[in-house]
């Protein structure tokens, strides 16, 4: 596609990269220069746009505004962490149709930058389709034409729209920003002009016939073609062109076949495999080409009806353009068409629509799209719960558009609506996201000067740098002692004590997290929380939580590039944070030091472990103790065959399962799971050594913070601990150590027990174990492996024969108390027998005495023919029948 030469002013409709460019244009020349953010689009992926964009708008000083059609309200909660917390995500209902305007307005109190186009924001929208934006600017000297029709349409869409709480006012924000800078500036660009369906249909605000020429393109067409058909008989075409993507357009194929033919037009097959969105209406006249472009396709909902109508709310430009627009293709004939169907197309939420939930001092103001026709209840997943969780919080009563529900509920929590049917079938809603105002419309602000900014590297190269963390943390906990449950969070300006609680008040542990980094530094702070370091030192910790989870839900036709992620656009734009990305960090080598410092160094963490144990310290100073000790163990601060760095870092592992953990659930558990890793790799399993004592003291003071461990954050605490550490601090041998100690597996523990006799043994799935190797007496050997797991309530032993061993004997043992079931086959036919276990007498006792006599046997029949009871274990085993398997080496 052709781009044109930008005009002072507007840049016409491009298929420039993504409104990713601009953000970044704006974050890297107006610094903290803007107010307002608006992105207004038809679906909005809040995961894709938290991770790729929010903190580089964030960083620009802007307030925050994300809203789009809520019968397209699919987000994943598990990729949404900031909604409602760090801006504002609102929804819109319009009454039936489609809310489908796609804008985007970065304004500031001398400037804004506009784009209007057809990509929604998605991943699909901002990178992979292929769309088409018009980009108006405005500055302190000129502001296009139809800047006050623009701002104009924002101020009066909620006539016609039904918003949740806030968007309203952000849109009526917007909308007198512009008017502000448009009134001091020149106009400029009097041909451009913006068209909605607001007020009047689309079509009636196009110009009449005839023209020179008439080009379309759009992925979505009605059926019957009626919009096109009407905008053929207004334009009275001498040429027509239609371009279309084979297997991508969604059209009527005989119907524009027929219009084609009958307007003797030309038919342009796109055969670009990546996904066309753009949408186009071109025509020619007197000499100078014309472009409307924007969100409407060329359907009757968009194009020929008004809202009022029940028309889309669709938004476009018209602009004049030196060069076509269309897509290259190849010509083909019309009649190709008649075999073109129309596609699936994304389906509008049928279920309860849930608008808004606002957080306010009586709890929470409920606000649904429309009016529910039955009985609904609201369940809540409170922001720090996992997704999965929901209590029931209120019952709905038919009829009810608003409602108060007093009940509590932090900023970020999902609430969604049920309705259940006569059958007792239940029916969710969509989710929305709990929005606190005060703290979405919360602006960004520089950071004071004197923040500290150290580095984590910079403490192994200065050990009077590392010394003086331990007086930063000294006074950070005498400014910084939680108070008891029921007191207020408040702070005089001549105190030295906060009484901002860390366990329950959401504004104290932020009040906490910011007093962290006001110490130490929001380095060293993102350090002991395992997040990425901040590339704007003022950003609020609470906007740091990041996205641990990859999943995204989105619309339109998702054609994924292959190639040139977000990531390589933002590359693009700063080379040498590029460079410094894909650079390979190393942990800073002690081992090369004299050995005073090494031993000031050892000294050091001795003092940092002592101050982490002591009472009233917070889970920032814990987590970076533990991850310094880790650092340090790891760099080399101890000679490698010292392990006097085991009982400290137990003794800073054990001080976390007494702290109060505010919001850092998952960076606890995953830096305890770490440290667990590091311990249990010096820790011999069934040998009681002081390793030994130290890692079952830290596993049984942390155990219960284990579930919440987190892969990402596990990633984070294990870079650069390799090479030290080995495979111990492996990802999925942490994940391994973690499970062991909460779930307590008998048959993990018997793998290793059995391992440390010198058996062969490995497990198949999570009630099998399996023993290769050739045994004279395969059952006994059968009876030592199901002994080692006798806890569990259900176990099966295979032992016998290895796969190179040529076959031979082998006995399947199978233990749920009181029932041992032994299937021995030394002899062709297997033999099965029925012991019943009485008092304390198990599986192990038996192996220990290596014979099945001092058990009470069951008789079923013919020893050569398995029993009901067999049958029955075995189906519980899912085991078709009780022969060994054939593993591989």
């Amino acid at each position: 596609m052709n781009e044109t030469a930008p005009a002072p002013g507007v840049e016409p409709p491009t298929a420039f990269a993504s409104p990713l460019t601009l953000i970044l244009d704006e974050e890297r020349t107006s610094g903290h220069g803007l107010e307002e953010a608006l992105f207004l689009s038809f679906t909005a992926d809040l995961g894709f746009f938290e991770e790729i964009a929010l903190g580089v708008i964030q960083a620009t000083g802007a307030r925050v505004t994300v809203a789009g059609d809520v019968s397209m309200a699919r987000n994943d909660p598990r990729s949404v962490r900031r909604a409602g917390r760090s801006y504002l995500t609102g929804l819109a209902y319009a009454h039936g149709a489609a809310f489908h305007p796609k804008l985007m307005v970065l304004a500031g109190p001398d400037h804004a930058t506009i784009a209007l186009g057809s990509g929604n924001t998605t991943l699909a929208g901002w990178q992979a389709n292929a769309e088409l934006w018009t980009v108006l600017r405005v500055d302190g000297n000129q502001s296009p034409t139809a800047i006050p029709d623009l701002a104009a349409w924002l101020r009066d869409l909620p006539e016609r729209v039904r918003f949740s709480a806030g968007v309203p006012q952000a849109l009526g924000r917007v909308a007198a920003l512009l008017d502000r800078l448009h009134r001091d500036s020149t106009p400029t660009e009097p041909h451009v002009r913006v068209v909605s369906s607001l007020r009047s249909p689309i079509i009636d605000q196009l110009p009449h016939g005839p023209v020179d020429e008439l080009a379309v393109f759009a992925p979505f067409y009605d059926q019957r073609s009626i919009a096109l058909r009407q905008l053929l008989e207004r334009f009275r075409p001498s040429r027509f062109t239609l371009a279309y993507q084979p297997g991508l357009s969604d059209l009527d194929g005989p119907s524009v076949a027929a219009l084609v033919k009958e307007y003797d037009g030309r038919v342009i097959s796109d055969n670009d495999q990546r996904y066309r969105h753009g949408k186009l209406v071109e025509w020619a006249s007197g000499g100078q080409r014309w472009a409307l472009t924007g969100s409407p396709n060329l359907s009757a909902a968009a194009l020929l009806l008004s809202q009022g109508e029940g028309g889309n709310c669709e938004l476009g430009v018209i602009t004049p353009i030196t060069s076509t627009l269309l897509p290259d293709g190849t010509d083909e004939p019309a009649a190709r068409l008649c075999s073109a169907t129309s596609l699936p197309r994304p389906t509008a939420g049928n279920g309860p629509l849930l608008l808004g939930a606002l957080r306010i001092a009586d709890g929470l103001e409920i606000s649904v799209a429309r009016p529910l026709s039955d009985s609904a209840h609201l369940e809540l997943s409170q922001a720090a719960a996992p997704p999965e969780a929901w209590e029931h919080i209120a019952d709905i009563p038919p009829g009810r558009a608003t409602l108060t529900v007093t009940a509590p509920a932090d900023a970020g929590s999902r609430v969604r609506l049920v309705v259940v049917d006569s059958d007792g079938v239940p029916s969710f809603g969509n989710i929305v996201f709990v929005v606190d105002p005060d703290r979405a419309l919360r602006r960004m602000t520089p950071a004071p000067s004197q923040t500290p900014t150290t580095q984590p590297a910079e403490l192994f190269t200065d050990p009077k740098l590392a010394e003086r963390i331990l007086g930063d943390l000294e006074s950070l906990r005498t400014e910084l002692i939680p108070v008891p449950a029921g007191a207020s969070a408040s702070r005089g300006s001549e105190s030295k004590t906060a009484t901002a609680r860390l366990d329950g008040d959401e504004d104290g542990w932020e009040r906490y997290l910011d007093e962290c980094a006001g110490r130490i530094g929001h380095p060293l702070t993102c350090f002991a929380l395992g997040l990425p370091l901040p590339t704007v030192a003022g950003t609020p910790f609470q906007d740091l939580l990041p996205v641990s989870w990859d999943e995204r839900f989105t619309d339109d036709i998702e054609a994924a590039l292959d190639e040139d992620g977000a990531e390589t656009l933002a590359a693009e734009h700063d080379p040498a944070a590029a460079g410094a990305e894909t650079a390979t960090a190393t942990l800073p080598d002690l081992r090369q030091v004299d050995q005073e410092v090494r031993r000031r160094y050892r000294r050091l963490v001795e003092r940092l472990v002592a101050f982490a144990s002591a009472p009233k310290r917070g889970p920032v100073e814990c987590l970076l103790v533990i991850r310094l000790t880790l650092w340090y163990v790891a760099a080399g601060a101890w000679p490698p065959t010292h392990t006097g760095w085991i009982p400290l870092l137990s003794r800073a592992v054990r001080a976390l399962g007494e702290r109060v953990l505010g919001r850092v659930e998952p960076q606890v558990g995953s830096l305890a799971a770490v440290a667990l890793a590091v311990l249990r790799s010096h820790a011999p399993r069934y040998e009681i050594t002081p390793e030994t004592l130290a890692f079952n003291e830290a596993s049984q003071a942390v155990g219960h913070l284990l579930p919440a461990v987190d892969s990402a954050y596990v990633t984070e605490y294990t870079a650069l601990l390799d090479t030290a550490f080995g495979p111990a601090v492996d990802q999925v041998a942490v994940l391994d150590v973690a499970s062991d100690v909460v779930q307590d597996d008998p048959l993990a523990d018997a793998v290793w027990s059995l391992t440390e006799k010198g058996r062969d043994v490995h497990r198949h799935g999570k009630l099998l174990l399996h023993v290769t190797g050739r045994f004279s007496n395969p059952a006994l050997v059968a009876l030592e492996a199901v002994g080692a797991a006798e806890d569990a309530p259900l176990v099966g032993a295979w032992a016998g024969s290895g796969p190179d061993s040529g076959g031979g004997a082998w006995a399947l043992v199978i233990w749920r108390r009181p029932d041992l079931i032994v299937v021995d086959a030394r002899r062709p036919t297997p033999l099965w027998r029925h012991h019943r276990l009485a008092g304390l007498v198990g599986p192990r006792a038996l192996a220990a005495q290596r014979s099945f006599e001092s058990a009470a046997s069951v008789p079923h029949g013919p020893r050569n023919q398995p029993f009901e009871l067999a049958h029955q274990v075995l189906s519980d085993l899912r085991l078709a029948g009780p022969r060994p398997p054939q593993c591989g080496p």
